[in-house]
């Protein structure tokens, strides 16, 4: 029987502006034929990022122009709640945090916490999280926009049509073209006390703060399980972790079109059967003409392998071929949290971002994955706590086919903080003798 083994760090070198981290092997796993793999490091660089004591929950997204957008939470100046701040990325690092929302009612959360997004004329929209009774789980969404680059904020919209004393939030916000596509859990169905289930619901919101329809895509998903989403022209693309009668929590997938669902299924039958809910939603990016989606499954075999912590997998998400036959690849090193996020980088390949044990501690980490390529090596980014309060790692490809990564680090100075760094563009693809293999 084949075990999962993890190598050594090789190598750490430190220079004036960058770090070059060597990296872990991948799972071992039967011989399979690759074609070629990609670069074994990549350059890290610090960014210097100023936050109040306590900042956590990082977001990304790109601004107009490509660059990274970044939201986090930090506790109110005043002392009063928390606030929503954001940064945007420049040639000489993080420019001046503005703030973006301020409340004393929300509910924060580490995994479900905000986001921004941004129109190509700039137009901006924040979505936060606002309690609407004193209940744990009673809370609802809410949205603001600026159309001066964060200097002035609409009063709160609130995008679902209910104000039910349930969960509304694991929000996927995304900008549209001329308008803000928003994806979101709704609880509405769980309000009677019945038993029922957690709902998949979407809208959209335009510049003006004008409300689409309230859409219901899914009548039965997972709980509290992140969600994301991926525009493609008038189509959205969303990954989810869905459930069925029996507890099955595997990842699907939707197309919605502007009236109507154009296709669905699972990503892959991982068969992963949970009571609960695991709290670890998938994520999904376009590189290179392919759209591929990465999750974390707590089954306990993968790809014909023991995986007794679970796994982070990637595929290429191709709705022609039947969900058997798709090709998946595992990305973490034997002992994942999971937490993923993906980023594309436009050449075809992709980064993938997500959180790691070590020891009793937790370690960001990321891999570039070339689809027909061996997996690149596993690089460590930071490190944190695989606990709750070092929330969920996030990362974002800017123009020019660099990426930046944003993570909680936590006890720091008794808190936690954020940091980021970025990754500058690397090399294409180069042939290589060392393959991994790609199992279905």
């Amino acid at each position: 029987m084949l075990q999962v083994t993890r190598g050594a760090i090789l190598i750490l070198i430190f220079c004036a502006a960058s770090i070059c981290v060597a990296a872990q092997s991948p799972p071992a796993g039967p011989a399979a034929a690759a074609a070629g793999s990609i670069g074994s490091s990549l350059r890290i660089e610090p960014l210097s990022l100023k936050t109040a004591k306590g900042s956590a929950l990082p977001n990304l997204t790109n601004t107009a122009d490509g660059s990274a957008l970044l939201s986090w939470v930090e506790p109110a100046a005043d002392g009063k709640g928390a606030c929503l701040r954001l940064s945007t990325l420049g040639e000489s690092g993080w420019g001046e945090a503005v703030t973006a929302a301020q409340g004393s009612g929300w509910f924060v959360n580490w995994a479900d916490f905000p986001s921004a997004a941004v129109l190509p004329d700039g137009t901006m929209a924040v979505h936060w999280l606002d309690r609407i009774s004193q209940k744990t789980y009673a809370y609802g969404v809410k949205v603001s926009i600026s159309r001066d680059q964060g200097k002035t904020w609409s009063d709160p919209i609130i995008p679902h049509r209910d104000d039910s004393q349930t969960e509304h939030g694991f929000v996927a916000l995304r900008s549209m073209g001329d308008r803000f596509f928003l994806a979101w859990l709704d609880g509405r169905a769980m309000a009677d006390g019945e038993g029922k289930p957690m709902t998949l619901r979407a809208t959209t919101i335009s510049a003006d703060g004008t409300r689409g329809i309230d859409r219901l895509l899914d009548h039965r998903v997972c709980d509290c399980c992140p969600l994301d989403a991926l525009i493609d022209g008038e189509d959205v693309y969303l990954v989810y972790r869905d459930r069925d009668f029996l507890g099955v929590r595997d990842i699907s997938w939707l197309q919605v079109g502007d009236k109507e669902i154009h296709q669905q299924g699972l990503v892959r039958e991982d068969g992963w059967v949970q009571e609960g809910c695991p709290v670890n939603g998938p994520s999904i990016a376009t590189s290179g003409g392919t759209q591929a989606v990465a999750w974390y499954t707590g089954v306990d075999r993968v790809l014909d392998q023991p995986a007794p912590e679970g796994a982070v997998l990637v595929s290429i998400l191709e709705p022609d071929i039947e969900v058997e036959k798709r090709i998946a690849v595992r990305i973490d090193d034997g002992r994942p949290v999971g937490r993923v996020d993906i980023a594309g980088l436009g050449d075809g390949s992709y980064l993938i971002c997500w959180l790691e044990r070590q020891g009793d501690g937790g370690e960001v980490r990321v891999r570039r994955w070339k689809p027909g390529s061996a997996t690149g090596s596993s690089h460590l980014i930071g490190s944190t706590s695989p606990g709750r309060r070092s929330g969920y790692p996030r990362i974002v490809s800017v123009t020019g086919g660099s990426a930046v990564v944003a993570w909680t680090e936590t006890e720091v100075d008794g808190g936690t903080a954020v940091r980021t760094v970025k990754i500058p563009a690397t090399p294409s693809s180069t042939p290589s003798s060392t393959t991994t293999p790609e199992t279905n």
